[in-house]
């Protein structure tokens, strides 16, 4: 049986990274953290940098692209990117246009024995985009960055057996944090990022539709915990049949997440 896994190495405001692995094929998603962080992270599961097999980004964010121009100097892999995100790049730093690998928003490519599909995200992003990973026929999904889930997106995610999906703020705690009023809207707003209830309420719906395995990831440092993001979702699937949950760490997870195997209702922060 082929083996995949997955393996968050940031998430969070301050940074994210993520490495899906399936048999021989690494694929890392954003890099929103140092070389110096994901070479140590990789290390720590028996991988390094030429082991890499391509790069995905989402967005342009600082918090998701922060370690690329190191990666494009020291790494190998090529680095995949939507056109309207390798544009926005490429504005800051010229040099990218020669270095990304566009695809339009909605496209299917692949990477080794992978298959992908892209579809848009909305965020204040210029080109946002998730991912579905197709191996052998088991989908994985990736969602983060979006204020809320479309129907295009949706349909994409449902039949994935293991997602990945934001779960950022608490409502309550963002109200009463420390933001200023203008960030608190463009947060919970329709271009912002996906509340616990609003993740909740999909991650019911991925489960309906075969998710056995979930991780909740891109929680907020001042508006979330992840004690409040795991109940909520882990009390919208009740009834439903099991599937494994847990909060993605701001750091690196202590091991990675096998996929694609029986669900024990494993609950985790």
């Amino acid at each position: 049986m082929a083996e995949r896994f997955y393996y968050s190495i940031a998430s969070g405001s301050t940074g994210n990274c993520g490495l899906y692995i399936a048999d021989g094929t690494a694929i890392l998603i954003d890099l929103g953290v140092s070389l110096r962080k994901v070479t140590t992270a990789l290390g720590e599961i028996g991988l390094g940098l030429d082991d890499i097999s391509a790069v995905l980004l989402t967005h342009e964010h600082i918090d998701h692209v922060k370690g690329l121009p190191m990666w494009l100097k020291k790494a190998k892999a090529p680095v995949f990117a939507s056109r309207g995100t390798a544009e926005a790049l490429a504005e800051k730093d010229p040099s990218y246009a020669d270095r990304l690998n566009e695809f339009d928003s909605g496209d299917a490519f692949w990477v080794r024995d992978v298959d992908i599909a892209s579809f848009a995200t909305p965020h204040d992003a210029a080109d946002s985009v998730g991912y579905v990973f197709d191996h052998q026929g088991s989908r994985f999904g990736f969602a983060t960055d979006l204020g809320f889930v479309p129907r295009e997106a949706a349909e994409q995610l449902r039949g994935c057996e293991a997602a990945v999906l934001e779960s950022n703020h608490d409502p309550h705690m963002l109200q009463a944090g420390p933001y200023p009023y203008p960030l608190k809207m463009r947060v919970a707003g329709p271009s912002g990022h996906l509340s616990n209830p609003d993740c909740a309420v999909f991650a019911a719906d991925l489960v309906r539709h075969g998710a056995r395995n979930l991780v909740l990831a891109h929680l907020s440092e001042k508006n979330n915990m992840p004690a409040l993001a795991l109940q909520q979702t882990v009390t919208a699937l009740r009834g439903l049949p099991d599937c494994a949950v847990q909060v993605a760490p701001r750091d690196r997870m202590e091991a990675p997440l096998r996929l694609g195997e029986e669900a024990l209702c494993s609950l985790s922060g």
